[in-house]
């Protein structure tokens, strides 16, 4: 259950808890010989020992446990929570578009704060009463748009947005600057990414306003008018550092430069709860902590699944975000 202590919190997680992969093991990890090193290495650095191709479930699961840890000792649920709203909002998806287009759900995460059989039954007797309001509504309101039409596009949308709206709802009253400059960001740089790829997409009837997620620090009447004058994108995001805003205009100049921008983003992200990682009595080590394990299972499923098709280390590394810790 959670604990009244931030002090006990992060003395546990110090004390207990193994340590997420830092830089140099993730490149100690990338420079492996063959896929079969990089698994004993992986031993070596001490993830469990695995059948020798699943590693993606591995880390899933490895993940899950944080999640776990986490909800178990925060002192600060309604917080912490807000980095864990969005496994709830990926299982709502991958749940609603696996009925109505008759198949499998894919990549259900144990990670969320509502249980996978209440999320299975809830979309399963399209009865929303059990979840939270934001994701019922939206859920309900989703129910019958796919009567008339079924978008994938506008599924994912319109949960993101309710989605959001929890988040600023949960840590409204909290007194940490980073969550909020997080989320706040993580906002900012998402419509960014959409505005882009809708402009280079040149879509009919796809409105911006219509996929801008909300909460971030550049309004939606701002995005608007960056959509009459691409130009003033830029000047909206002068408070971003060096590196995000570079990214962000060779994005703008050519829209294969994308992923970098989203590279750029995350490591951006991230960087924030860096100050606080030796803090004795700060949810922000917690959080970092949490963050720290997803960046480490995102960077080892890339690593391995490199090695195992033979992708040179250099085609990796461009795409591996930054690590927590050293």
């Amino acid at each position: 259950m959670p604990q009244s202590s931030i002090a006990y919190a992060v003395g546990r997680v110090r004390a207990t808890a193994r340590k997420p992969l830092g830089e140099a093991q993730l490149e100690r990890l990338l420079s492996a010989a063959s896929y079969p090193e990089a698994l004993h290495l992986l031993v070596e650095m001490g993830w469990p020992e695995s059948d020798g191709r699943d590693v993606e479930r591995l880390s899933i699961n490895m993940l899950e446990e944080a999640c776990h840890r986490l909800r178990e000792i925060t002192p600060d649920p309604a917080l912490t929570d807000a980095f864990l709203l969005r496994h709830d909002a990926q299982n709502l998806k991958s749940l609603f578009k696996a009925r109505i287009l008759e198949t499998q759900p894919e990549r259900l995460s144990g990670c969320g704060t509502i249980a996978l059989d209440t999320l299975q039954h809830a979309v399963t007797e399209h009865d929303y009463r059990k979840l939270p309001a934001a994701f019922s509504q939206v859920m309900e309101a989703l129910e019958k748009r796919i009567v008339l039409h079924i978008n994938p596009m506008e599924i994912d949308v319109q949960i993101d947005k309710a989605l959001y709206s929890m988040i600023f709802d949960r840590i409204q009253s909290s007194r940490s600057t980073a969550a909020k400059d997080y989320f706040k960001g993580k906002v900012d740089l998402q419509n960014a990414v959409s505005f882009l790829r809708l402009n280079n997409m040149q879509t009919e009837g796809i409105a911006l306003k219509d996929v801008l997620l909300p909460g971030g620090t550049v309004s939606e009447q701002e995005w608007l008018v960056i959509q009459k004058k691409p130009e003033k994108l830029l000047p909206a995001f002068s408070t971003y550092p060096k590196l995000v805003k570079l990214a962000l205009s060779s994005a703008q100049e050519d829209s294969k430069r994308l992923p970098a921008l989203e590279k750029a983003a995350d490591d951006h992200l991230l960087s924030l709860f860096r100050p606080h990682r030796y803090e004795p009595f700060a949810i922000e080590v917690l959080i970092g902590w949490l963050l720290a394990h997803e960046r480490e299972a995102g960077a080892v499923r890339l690593i391995m699944a490199g090695k195992l098709n033979d992708f040179k280390p250099e085609l990796i590394r461009e795409r591996l975000r930054e690590a927590y810790g050293q």
